[in-house]
Parts: structure tokens; sequence; C-alpha cells
């Protein structure tokens, strides 16, 4: 990759290095706090709240401001913390999704069944968790996180695995799906069971007529098939296929609609995303959990590549990898290295979702 030692062009690409590694700082932060109940607890909130008469969202953001050990007196500490993380924090209210109809209608008691069990887990008052789709601030390409947290304790279901939790169905599943939800119409194939919340749901749509899911993991259907299937009210509409997602896309020509989630975060399903993408078929619609997270994840790859090209890197810094990560970027590396880059508009262009999936895929 050759970059134009126009100025404002490489100034560009410096503030874009300088956004990547804001974003990724912001997010290690989000995610040192995710899980963890020792930020606060549900009665030093209420003392908080009777005593300085303050929302508890505001109480959350104080102590979240003082656990990442940020300055008060730091003029860029707060304005990081107003612009960028303060909005990303929600409290969220219980009753709608213990309206949900899966959570209406799907029920069951711890049950053991080998090393693995189907029982209850739950969120403490106040304790975060992800929470949407990661997207980015308007007109920017600074990322936006999302994470929230309840007032009371909330319960939710979830297999585990030697005592590991293994799927969930959760608030951030239950937002993330909501847009393929829309979207499923006809026939739809669903590549991942986990607790079936997807199927479940769609099921319930009077213009989806037919549900292939498609499961590799025999432990993962019995449980289901047990448990969980029983409790649905559609059963008629819904068909459980044993096999190998990607064996399975190579092969399925007749649906209307598919909807991927093989993974537990993009981190541990790019691979798998990318491998999907190229198993596509034309004239059919396909929905991916996650799929802003991955585009993301992508963007900082190139970003990362403009950075080391822009620092005068070598042929020699991409022969191996050692991560997901450094393979991509290799992979873009090679891709490119015979791009001459003029213009922000180029810059901008490459850093767009379809390049940066074309470039992996073609």
């Amino acid at each position: 990759m050759r970059i134009s030692d126009n100025q404002e062009l490489i100034q560009y690409i410096e503030s874009l290095i300088e956004i990547n590694n804001l974003n990724m700082s912001i997010s290690d932060m989000f995610t040192s706090v995710l899980g963890n109940r020792s930020i606060i607890s549900d009665k030093e909130v209420e003392v908080l709240k009777k005593k300085f008469n303050k929302h508890s969202l505001d109480i959350i953001k104080d102590a979240l401001f003082d656990y990442w050990e940020l300055d008060r007196e730091n003029e860029e500490d707060c304005e990081i913390f107003d612009n960028y993380i303060a909005s990303c924090i929600q409290e969220v209210d219980e009753k709608k999704y213990l309206n949900n109809p899966y959570y209406q209608n799907i029920h069951f008691d711890n049950i053991r069944d080998g090393k693995f069990s189907l029982e209850k887990d739950h969120y403490t008052p106040y304790e975060l968790f992800a929470y949407k789709d990661m997207s980015y601030f308007d007109g920017t390409y600074i990322e936006q996180n999302s994470i929230a947290y309840f007032t009371k304790t909330f319960d939710f279901l979830s297999i585990n695995e030697n005592k590991t939790t293994w799927m969930s169905v959760i608030p951030n599943e239950i937002e993330t799906m909501e847009k393929p939800i829309e979207l499923a119409n006809g026939k739809v194939i669903v590549y991942g069971l986990g607790l079936g919340y997807f199927p479940y749901t769609i099921s319930l749509k009077e213009n989806v007529k037919e549900i292939i899911i498609v499961e590799n993991n025999e432990k993962v259907i019995d449980l289901f098939n047990k448990y969980i299937f029983p409790q649905f009210a559609h059963k008629e509409r819904i068909r459980v296929i044993k096999d190998d997602a990607f064996e399975y896309m190579k092969k399925a020509i007749d649906f209307d609609y598919a909807f991927i989630d093989l993974w537990h975060n993009p981190e541990d399903g790019i691979e798998l995303f990318i491998n999907a993408k190229k198993l596509e078929k034309e004239n059919k619609v396909y929905s991916y959990w996650l799929e802003s997270s991955f585009y993301i994840l992508l963007r900082r790859c190139m970003i990362s590549l403009l950075e080391e090209q822009l620092s005068g890197a070598d042929e020699s810094m991409y022969v191996s990898s050692k991560s997901v990560t450094d393979s991509i970027i290799n992979t873009y590396y090679q891709k490119t290295k015979k791009l001459a880059l003029n213009s922000r508009e180029q810059v901008d262009e490459l850093l767009s979702d379809s390049t940066l999936l074309n470039l992996l895929i073609k």
C-alpha cells in the first residue's frame, strides 16, 4: 500500500489511528465491568439516592468514573466520559423482557443431564451487562458501546457445561435479534440452536411458514427436544437437523431467509462469519447475529494496517500470524499492497463494510 505524502491525507489517517486507539481503550473499559458485582451494591445505591436525591443512573456513572480511576480534574478524561461513555449506559425495565413471549411461555426448573444443566441464572441489581450491538456515534468512526443494568434481580435461562455458562437467553440476545426476527419470512433456515429463542419467536409470526434449525451438537439438540421444544406453540412449523452448518449452507437452496448464530462473541466468531459470507447464495436474504460488531472488528484491523503502513512496515511483517486478527491484517495487506491511497475518499471507501468484507471473501 502506497500512501501519498499529501499532508491532509496523512493527518486524516493519523486521526483514524487515534480514534482506533480510543475505541479499543473504551471497549476494554466496558469489558472490565461486565458482570463485575463489586463496583457498587444495591444498598449503596439506595443510600446515595436518598442522601443526594440522585437518579440511580447518575450514581452508576459516578461509580464507573471512580472504578476506572478517571480524574475529575482532567479535562480529557471528563470529555471522553461525557461524550463517548455516559450515553452508552442505560437503566432498563425488567418488565420489557419478562413480558417477552419466550419468557412468558418457556419454563424449566434446574435440570441436570450428565455434565450439562439447564438452569436459571440471574443479574443482580445494578450489575452491568452487554446490551445492544455495537455501532458508531453519528458521523464518526468512534464506536458506540452499549451496557445496561436492572434495579432488581433479573432471572434468565441458561445451558451450562461443567458449571460454565454456554448459552443463555438474556436481554442482549433479545435486543440484538430484534431486526433479524423482523426480517424473517417464508421458509427460514436457522444455523445454531442454543435455547431456541430465535426459532421460537419467529414461529409466532404469521408470515413464517417453515423453520429448519441446523445444529451440529447432538447434546444441545437432545436437551432442546426433551425440555424446551415441547413448550413451543407451533411445533408443526419446526424441524431440527443435525448437520455441520457450513456443509448445510453449501447445499441449501430452498429457503427464503437464513439466520446465522454460531458464535459467542465477535472475537470467537469472526472466522465463522467470514466463512459463512463466502457461502451466501444470490437472491437469498441472510442475517447474522452481531453483524455490526463484526464490521467494527474488521475496521479496526484495516486501521491497524494503515498505521503500520504509515510507519513504514514492509512485507516481512505480514508473513505469519499469531491470532485471527493478525491473519485478517495480513490478508488485507496482500489484497491492498498495490493500492495507491491519494485521498480521504479512498480511505473511507477502504473502511466501508462492503470493501472490508469483499477483500476477505473474493
